[in-house]
This record gives C-alpha cells, structure tokens and sequence, in this order.
C-alpha cells in the first residue's frame, strides 16, 4: 500500500489522502490474473469524482464529500458509482490505508448497511445493468447481477448482508464471468433478464413491507 499511497501523494500533492482501499474483484474476492486492479481514492482538498488509469491500476478518486454522497446513494452522484458502493464492505478483507481523522466516519459508513443502504444498493445496480443491458446484453458487468442475487439470498436466509453469495449463483456468477466474451454468454441473456426482473420485485417488496 505504500507504492499505491505515495503515487496517490504524487499525483495529487495539495490533498490529503484520508482514505485507499482496494475496489472491483479484489473487494468482492473474486480477482484473478485477469483482474483490473482498482482502488477507492477518498481525499480532503479536492472536489468532486475522477477515474484515473495509471499504469496497472484503475483510480476512482472521490472527495471526502462525494464519497459519503456516494455511499448514502445520493442523486447527484451518477448510478455508475452509487452501484459500487457496496464494495466498502470487503474493505477490511485487503491492505488498505486509512486516515485517522477519517476513522470515525469511515466506521459510521461501514455500519450503516441496513435495509436502507439494501433497497438502495438494488436501485442503483438495476439502473446502471439495465442501461448496459440495452447496448449489449452480454456484458461483463452483469456478473453483477448473479453476484447481488446470491447476497440476498443470503440476507434472507441469515439475515445478514454482506459480500457472501450464496449457490446457485456464486457458481453462475463465476461461469458468465469466465464466459462473457464468447458463445456461452448468450445462453445467459434470457436469464439476465429473469434477474433484472427479479431484483426490481424484490426491491418492490421491500418497500411495501416498510424499510424501518
């Protein structure tokens, strides 16, 4: 983590990094060989959101604002990043860096993923797989859509929700994700549509069952 922190430091000298952790595969512990290397950039004295590639590493850089904004699934941040916002919770499952004048409210955020933080988390994930499901609907992003089924199933079996996804779809998860590019994924479309529906009337039940 230092290399990562003193490049960080490099880039963006006049700030204050208050926050690195690892994004991505790595954060839901499914990274190969393969696997972009991304990380979660939080800083004081900078505005706003920038993805960066330097070398082998995919930045996503939030200011300290955005990234709480991001993290209670507010409108101004785009459904792009609201819909990764779950990757916090395999924070402490990695290397990571972390400010002590951020430690209070990096705890408050970890915590706070409740019923709330759920219902949102499926709204932000059918906006942005819905929209990429219309320009190519075998992309690799829809793993995703596997992998958030298998944690609510989960969730309604222990009532826990975290990164754990339960089988079947912990196995089909990692099969489309292995098998997107080439003529295995079109046996997936009808079924990534199956789960868009799915998640949207679970989303649906939730609220008519309250969320408090």
């Amino acid at each position: 983590m230092n290399k990562i922190y003193n490049m960080v430091k490099e880039v963006f000298p006049d700030t204050e990094i208050l926050l690195i952790y690892y994004g991505g595969s790595k954060a839901y512990g499914l990274d190969d060989e393969s696997s972009d290397i991304d990380l979660t950039v939080v800083l004081d004295g900078f505005k706003g959101i920038l993805h960066l590639l330097i070398g082998e590493y995919d930045f996503f850089v939030f200011s300290k604002e955005t990234f709480i904004k991001r993290q209670q699934f507010d409108d101004s941040i785009i459904a792009y990043h609201r819909q990764a916002a779950d990757n916090i919770m395999g924070i402490y499952s990695n290397e990571y860096y972390l400010n002590p004048k951020f430690s209070d409210e990096l705890e408050k955020l970890v915590s706070n993923i409740d019923r709330y933080f759920i219902c949102n988390f499926i709204e932000a994930l059918l906006i942005y797989e819905r929209s990429k499901y219309e320009i190519n609907k075998t992309s690799k992003t829809h793993y995703h859509l596997f992998r958030l089924r298998g944690m609510l199933d989960h969730y309604d079996r222990t009532g826990v929700f975290d990164l754990t996804v339960d089988e079947p779809w912990y196995t089909t998860m990692l099969d489309y994700k292995s098998n997107y590019k080439n003529e295995k994924a079109k046996k997936y479309v009808d079924e990534i549509q199956n789960q868009l529906n799915y998640l949207e009337n679970y989303r649906k039940e939730m609220i008519d069952n309250g969320l408090g």
